[in-house]
């Protein structure tokens, strides 16, 4: 920011369109995406220091990105202002990056590009900020209000009007966004094979399967895939995961915690 270009009165030629006052797509800036050999370079336009750049929703003053209207996470790189169109509906004209295509767009103050196809925003420093919020109380309930104030004023403001209003509290908001680590979730093996069971492995003592109360030492009859049913010796027991509760071995096999599901009674 902070440079414009010399241009003091408004374009003479106009169009049709139902922006008013924009300037012809083809012999100015609006046509939403110039080549850099239409205007000759940027660099090869005599620039003079801004001193004042509009301001309406977005200030051209600040930090500011251009991006897709369609699609937030396409954003161009070294967006500035090159110009600024004196009584012109979008007179603020900015240079941007797509990838290796450099963009000549209009905007207006509302941060809308002359085709629409772009807009601007202007860019959250990158400081911890803190705002106000309202806590309501209804009988033992709490509940955060939906906005967040600038001011612990306009936060009061808002509350005096408000009922079941319990208190105004500052919120502190990182420079950064945090990482939040993800919530490890136990492994539940989709199968009766051994190898692929993380539950617990200590003896939770008796447990009702199948109709029946099951302890170490126990014979019950269990079905494996590709080895049918057979009898099986109960080594040890446990309480998670909940579905596959006994440890057991089949004579003359690796023992492995089996599926609830696939116990019965040993006849």
């Amino acid at each position: 920011m902070g440079e414009t270009a010399a241009f003091a009165e408004p374009l003479d030629t106009l169009n049709d369109s139902p922006h008013g006052d924009a300037p012809d797509a083809s012999t100015t800036f609006g046509s939403g995406r110039v080549d850099s050999q239409a205007i000759a370079s940027v660099s090869s336009i005599e620039e003079t220091p801004a001193t004042n750049y509009p301001v309406g929703a977005v200030d051209f003053n600040k930090p500011f990105e251009v991006f897709d209207s369609n699609d937030d996470d396409d954003r161009h790189a070294n967006a500035r202002v090159l110009a600024v169109l004196a009584g012109n509906n979008y007179p603020v004209v900015v240079v941007s990056h797509d990838g290796s295509e450099e963009v000549v767009t209009q905007f207006d103050t509302d941060g809308n590009s002359l085709n629409g196809d772009l807009s601007v925003e202007n860019v959250a420093p990158a400081i911890e900020q803190t705002k106000f919020v309202i806590i309501f109380k209804d009988r033992r309930e709490f509940s955060l209000g939906a906005e967040l104030y600038d001011t612990e004023q306009a936060a009061f403001d808002v509350a005096r009007n408000e009922s079941d209003v319990f208190a105004v509290l500052p919120v502190t908001i990182p420079a950064l966004k945090q990482e939040i680590p993800p919530v490890p979730l136990p492994v539940v093996a989709a199968n009766d094979d051994d190898e692929e069971d993380e539950g617990e492995e200590v003896d939770a003592g008796p447990k009702y399967i199948a109709g029946m109360t099951l302890k170490a030492g126990d014979k019950v009859r269990a079905y494996r895939k590709n080895r049918g049913s057979r009898t099986c010796t109960i080594l040890k027991t446990r309480h998670y995961p909940a579905h596959k509760q006994l440890y057991i071995q089949a004579d003359g096999e690796t023992p492995y915690w089996a599926l609830n599901k696939n116990i019965s009674r040993n006849w």
